[in-house]
């Protein structure tokens, strides 16, 4: 295959980089940042997309000539996840994600929504523009409280209310300061949450984090944590796997919390872009999955959880509509004809 991976940091996925190479790929990184796209006037096409990282002028990337794209966007999500809806949508390129699976995730609120609607179980959640009614979050939370940036990563913008005046402070800072938070209850996993990396239809590998000190209630390993391969049981592979599927990604890094005294599983956040440090510490390199879906797959030029676009093509393809046109005739050809027989049998 011919793979371009679309990506500002070339430095973090030099593994993906490596195990494409190993198995005979030809492989490019491209920053999101330096693309053009360049939109046609024509109703059918001829939109193109150029590349400007040196020269005069920028370099023409032929669509006919890439098998593949693979997304690893970590920051400036909302232009990078343009650029990739339009290599997807506009020129055809295969992607194993959905673009839109991108944005749902790179917002923590557009995630819990997105996972409600498909009935996966989250932790009790209010979204809010405008935080300041303090004493009704709490009487429907309860203490504490969990409070989120609807952006961010790595647990860097995660705050915990252990009462109601650390609620209101938090609450009246948040407001102030104009930033858009979700509030969560507080889930009692001990410390702790899994990691897992879904690829496709299975769990490639998943490692149970846990917080460096007892009483911590992050467990990134970005914070300091501690990491640890483990097996999950089929109940959560398959909660996990179905939560990635929910907001569009057959590649993500799916953040699961279970409660100790109930042992309940919760969605607590999806990954677009999960870290890399999960490789050195299981030992499995999930981007050799990536890889091998990829080459299964690819030929499509459809992802499983398909795109708008590439469903309305169909719709306006006259052979494609045709053939369904005849299947719906002969479906009715089929129930008139069982209704002359049936109505001969009940008039014997």
């Amino acid at each position: 295959m011919k793979i371009i991976c679309l990506t500002t940091s070339p430095k973090e996925n030099a593994k993906l980089e490596e195990i494409a190479k190993s198995k005979g790929h030809e492989f490019r990184f491209i920053d999101p940042r330096k693309v053009y796209m360049y939109i046609s006037e024509h109703e059918r096409g001829y939109d193109r997309f150029y590349y400007g990282e040196d020269g005069d002028a920028p370099e023409r990337i032929n669509a006919a000539q890439v098998d593949c794209v693979i997304p690893r966007i970590g920051s400036n999500t909302d232009y990078a996840s343009s650029i990739l809806r339009f290599l997807v949508e506009n020129m055809g390129i295969y992607c194993p994600n959905n673009p839109w699976g991108h944005i749902f995730a790179s917002n923590k609120a557009f995630t819990l929504q997105k996972l409600s609607s498909s009935k996966i179980k989250v932790p009790r959640t209010i979204v809010a523009e405008s935080p300041t009614h303090v004493k009704w979050a709490v009487e429907k939370l309860g203490i504490p409280i969990i409070i989120k940036t609807t952006h961010g990563s790595k647990g860097k913008t995660v705050a915990i209310c252990d009462s109601k005046a650390s609620a209101n402070s938090l609450f009246e800072f948040c407001f102030n300061a104009g930033l858009k938070v979700i509030m969560e209850e507080f889930i009692e996993a001990g410390g702790t949450d899994y990691r897992v990396w879904v690829v496709g239809d299975r769990v490639a590998v998943s490692m149970k984090r846990t917080a460096r000190e007892k009483g911590e209630f992050k467990a990134n390993i970005s914070q300091g944590g501690k990491g640890e391969k483990v097996t999950l049981s089929k109940e959560d592979e398959e909660l996990c796997i179905k939560a990635a599927h929910g907001i569009g990604l057959n590649v993500a890094g799916v953040d699961l919390m279970k409660d100790t005294k109930t042992g309940t599983s919760y969605i607590i956040e999806i990954n677009a872009n999960p870290g890399t440090r999960i490789i050195d510490i299981t030992g499995h390199n999930p981007f050799n999955d990536i890889i091998e879906y990829c080459e299964k797959n690819h030929k499509t030029k459809l992802s499983p959880n398909g795109t708008t676009a590439m469903v309305s093509d169909l719709l306006v393809d006259g052979e494609f509509m045709g053939k369904v046109g005849e299947m719906f005739r002969q479906n009715q050809i089929f129930k008139n004809h069982m209704g002359e027989v049936l109505k001969d049998y009940l008039n014997k």
